[in-house]
């Protein structure tokens, strides 16, 4: 008597099934597709550390394999290749409006891997348009482990969820970086003690936020407090309805300035050489901004180098004025005397001196 017999491709499939449910935080929602598969096996919502759902949603297509082939590259990292995914099928993964990934399952060792699906695609452009199917590459650290590896998939995630933040920030920053370098640079060295204009605090907040978002993007360490931290250590010095002063500015802006060249510097060379293929394809305008784009900005730079004369002569007399204020406790008419010799200072000799004292 004949009976129904399971073939070892079903088989693999449950298994690849079971490993990704045994990997995935219990926490997570996992929505298999019933449908006919055409490139998305499921979709993963991700649930924050208070068990809350939040909406961050993404498709994965799932395989698997005996043993996974690994091998060290150049860096000494290990990595394999997953080759034979067709090209319309990536097609509809580009156009999906969630991130997308790759999940392989290594059947032996019985560990779970992943591979950012449109980040590569942007990496290898070329094939992706010239080729029937292409190949992904799979790295030993991409993993399910739940220390580091959970945490590269997150990170992973957010990158991609972010990837239309990012094209948006990097055009405006590429559009107005004359500007920006301008304020970031002259808003130094100016008189300590006076509040700055609305359009100026607006200005301010707008490039920290912009130059934040980048450099958490392009993975840029970010050495600056908090923008909540600095409107609140502003407003406990000066108690005022000023919500920056210069001073603040001249503590804050010195730090920001290489970021700001670091963010130009690594965009660049993202645009341009990373996924070069990708970008002169997808918007040309762009990346060709991004190849002018460090000259035009060096060039900025030497142009507007801030006084030393003017800078010197400028502390010299808030020396007068720190004195002043820190002898009298109710300083608010020092504010008024600050503001009007603040008119007069351009116009004073270079390096005089009011008030020597310490």
């Amino acid at each position: 008597m004949m009976l129904p017999k399971r073939i070892d491709q079903h088989v693999k499939e449950s298994d690849s099934w079971k490993i990704l449910h045994n990997h995935i935080p219990p926490e997570w929602i996992i929505r298999e597709v019933t449908e006919r598969d055409y490139g998305v096996d499921c979709y993963i919502e991700l649930v924050n550390t208070d068990k809350e759902i939040t909406g961050d949603l993404l498709s994965g297509q799932l395989k698997g394999t005996e043993r996974i082939d690994w091998h060290v590259n150049d860096h000494g990292t290990k990595e394999a290749t997953f080759s034979g995914i067709k090209t319309e099928t990536i097609h509809y993964w580009m156009n999906l409006p969630v991130p997308v990934f790759l999940f392989v399952a290594d059947l032996t060792e019985r560990t779970l891997y992943f591979a950012p699906v449109k980040q590569q695609v942007r990496r290898q452009y070329t094939n992706y348009l010239n080729q029937k199917s292409i190949s992904f590459s799979l790295s030993h650290d991409c993993n399910f482990t739940p220390d580091t590896g959970l945490l590269r998939f997150v990170v992973a995630y957010f990158l991609e969820k972010s990837h239309n933040t990012f094209v948006s920030s990097l055009r405006t920053l590429f559009v107005h970086s004359d500007r920006y370098l301008e304020f970031i640079q002259d808003m130094q060295g100016l008189d300590l003690f006076l509040g700055a204009e609305p359009e100026e605090e607006l200005m301010f907040i707008h490039i920290y936020v912009m130059l934040q978002t980048l450099s958490t993007l392009l993975a840029i360490d970010w050495p600056l407090e908090s923008l909540a931290d600095i409107i609140k250590t502003d407003r406990e010095t000066w108690k005022d309805s000023y919500i920056f002063h210069y001073k603040t500015f001249d503590d804050i802006l010195p730090t920001m300035e290489p970021v700001f060249f670091h963010i130009i510097h690594r965009s660049r060379d993202l645009i341009t050489q990373t996924e070069k293929d990708y970008w002169r394809h997808v918007d040309l305008i762009l990346y060709r901004k991004a190849e002018a784009l460090t000259t035009e900005v060096q060039a900025i730079q030497r142009s507007r180098p801030i006084p030393a004369a003017r800078v010197q002569s400028h502390r010299r007399i808030w020396q007068f004025f720190g004195v002043l204020l820190r002898s009298c406790p109710d300083y608010t008419h020092v504010r008024v005397w600050v503001a009007f010799f603040s008119c007069f200072l351009d116009f004073l000799p270079k390096g005089v001196i009011i008030y020597s004292g310490a």
